[in-house]
């Protein structure tokens, strides 16, 4: 296989076709005209053929030279527009931000927001990951929204909002059920794999209520069971950052105001490790903002 030229050799004849002659393409390569014309005798050298008639003034291309000059403009316009791909695509993926968070954080109180977040940022796109159950750092995972004590080797960040859970239903259940009688209430029993998510038997040993209680009913995620509860089939033991949205609606309501407060909260971390983007940084400030902003107005979130 025949070795080809430096690609500076290829680029010095690219530009003296380009821009008409040695004088503009030395302007444009910011070199001399002597070291115009030596790159283009060592071209010619390594091909082995003469590539200018320069017995002509201005001087023509001989017909080696129209056919390395097809191959050259044709190489070089393919090498500008992969270039060009290229950069957009880092455009694109330095305005893509990946966050991680569990189905119904990313359901009740992620998405909601996103709405503004667009309209202040509508150059970034955000892909929502969600988990059933605590989210991770995968290697493209710009941020993550975790639930627990705010203490984790793999990153670090800023407490969106402190938890509690209180017991929740629809305005239906909670006429059906005693208006805040566990006796006569069904109850919907989240199935999760994180020991560290509380559940009724919490509830009732943090509150003291009476756990007595007409039925339970099993359900798989957390919104299932708030789906559950909207459609009052039970009364759902509610995280207050997630729920608050439907029980301002009155889709929901308080079953019995007797919360839960747990030793944790919902944070939002970067990885400890690696790049961090632009846009990544704009949506950390944004629901960092969003959060603190509900807290001072009193909103559960």
């Amino acid at each position: 296989m025949e070795a080809l030229p430096p690609l500076r050799l290829l680029t010095t004849f690219e530009t003296v076709l380009r821009t008409g002659g040695v004088q503009n393409a030395a302007a444009e390569l910011n070199v001399t005209q002597p070291a115009v014309s030596q790159a283009l005798k060592a071209l010619e050298d390594h091909i082995g053929a003469t590539l200018l008639d320069r017995r002509r003034r201005p001087a023509e291309l001989t017909e080696a030279g129209r056919v390395l000059s097809r191959a050259v403009a044709e190489g070089m316009g393919q090498m500008r527009d992969a270039v060009s791909q290229i950069r957009l695509l880092q455009r694109a993926e330095g305005n893509r931000v990946t966050i991680a968070c569990t189905v119904c954080t990313g359901t009740y109180w992620l998405m909601p927001r996103l709405a503004e977040f667009y309209d202040l940022h509508p150059d970034v796109s955000v892909h929502v990951e969600t988990t059933p159950v605590t989210p991770h750092f995968a290697p493209d995972t710009d941020l993550v929204i975790r639930y627990g004590p705010g203490d984790w080797p793999d990153g670090v960040g800023d407490l969106l909002f402190p938890e509690r859970l209180v017991p929740v239903c629809s305005p239906d259940a909670y006429d059906r059920f005693g208006r805040g009688d566990f006796a006569q209430a069904t109850l919907l029993h989240v199935e999760v794999e994180d020991a560290d998510w509380p559940g009724w038997n919490d509830y009732f040993g943090h509150t003291g209520l009476a756990p007595a209680h007409k039925a339970d009913r099993v359900v798989g995620g957390y919104v299932q069971a708030t789906q559950a509860a909207i459609a009052g089939i039970g009364v759902m033991l509610g995280w207050v950052s997630n729920a608050s949205d439907l029980l301002a609606q009155g889709r929901l309501i308080v079953f019995r105001d007797a919360p839960l407060y747990p030793n944790a909260g919902f944070h939002i971390l970067r990885p400890k490790t690696g790049r961090r983007k632009r846009a990544a940084g704009l949506l950390y400030d944004f629901l960092l903002k969003s959060a603190r902003q509900a807290a001072e107005a009193g909103s559960p979130q």
